[in-house]
């Protein structure tokens, strides 16, 4: 046997080595897998959350103060904003919806008697989210009784009996009405402005939920989501359009904490220190879902709930802030 027939007998032995040896680590890799679980790989780091909350002891305010309230109206929303130039904003005022038929106004009972309690004579703007009873069935008594400045709307005409109702209020009391839709970004006052994330302007998803107004309010270094009813489809469209630029301190949870709100790519993108649930007790519908729960607990997210905590109010200076709670101060 000549030398070159030697080396290319060396080569293939070598080659069938290396081909044996790649057998045994992959039978060996599936042989591992089976018993053990295959290693998967690290799932990517979230953002470092930043942590701007403060023990009231510890709170001095470094400029003049907004607050933010998210009112307990039962099973609902409305939350009160007062800028630091003393603007008054209120989005939503709870509701009961016809279909319940009882006479509990939220409205009458819960957001005038607060906003009465704060001094309150008028209203700069209020904000009717979208068309569902529990978000604007109460609107009729508040601007019946305080003077309102501009009500916005997300400008999608509905049949239902709650909608019907405030815009016969909005008539006869001869309110001015806009329309919100995404992409609007304008300042409140000097140094607290709005970003309207949701609806968007080209088209609309089905049902009210998704087409609810979100709005990104940002004052300093502090920032809130409020997010009304918005579902996956909502979520999703967001954060096409505006990716991590979501991120935000404080999240008021979409829809009550239901099963069709709070995506885990949403949470993560907006990645808060503090999540709001505005919630009945007792409800009907189970809100909030304990998988909502288990994602806000598993993100070391602080959960603050209107069914256990009522009122709930954020201070801040635009560069910490405090909660305050009504029932567990």
């Amino acid at each position: 046997m000549n030398t070159k027939s030697i080396k290319n007998l060396k080569l293939k032995v070598k080659n069938c080595g290396l081909f044996f040896a790649f057998i045994l680590h992959f039978t060996f890799y599936i042989f591992n897998c089976f018993f053990s679980g295959c290693a998967t790989l690290p799932k990517e780091p979230s953002k470092p959350k930043v942590y701007l909350e403060v023990p009231a002891n510890e709170y001095k305010p470094l400029a003049k103060e907004l607050s933010v309230t998210f009112i307990d109206v039962g099973q609902g929303d409305s939350i009160f904003i007062k800028t630091p130039d003393g603007k008054t904003i209120l989005i939503d005022a709870g509701g009961t919806p016809y279909w319940k038929q009882s006479d509990y106004d939220p409205g009458e009972e819960a957001v005038v008697p607060f906003l009465e309690s704060q001094k309150i004579k008028k209203l700069d703007f209020v904000i009717a989210t979208h068309a569902d009873g529990d978000h604007i069935g109460g609107i009729p008594a508040v601007l019946k009784r305080f003077s309102i400045g501009l009500l916005y709307e997300n400008g999608i005409v509905s049949d239902q009996p709650e909608y019907e109702e405030m815009h016969k209020v909005i008539d006869s009391e001869r309110i001015v009405t806009s329309v919100l839709k995404q992409n609007d970004s304008f300042y409140i006052d000097s140094s607290v402005n709005f970003e309207i994330l949701s609806p968007p302007r080209d088209f609309y998803f089905e049902g009210e939920n998704n087409n609810a107004i979100a709005i990104r309010l940002i004052y300093g270094d502090v920032s809130f989501l409020f997010t009304a009813d918005i579902e996956y489809e909502s979520e999703d469209n967001i954060l096409k359009i505006y990716g991590d630029k979501v991120r935000s301190n404080i999240l008021k949870i979409g829809h009550h904490g239901s099963a069709t709100s709070t995506s885990e790519k949403f949470l993560k993108a907006v990645n808060p220190e503090i999540a709001v649930i505005s919630v009945g007790a007792r409800n009907n519908f189970g809100h909030p879902y304990s998988g909502v729960l288990a994602k806000l607990q598993d993100a070391d997210i602080n959960i603050y709930r209107t069914d256990e905590d009522g009122n709930i109010t954020v201070r801040t200076d635009g560069k910490k802030f405090i909660i305050e709670s009504e029932k567990n101060p």
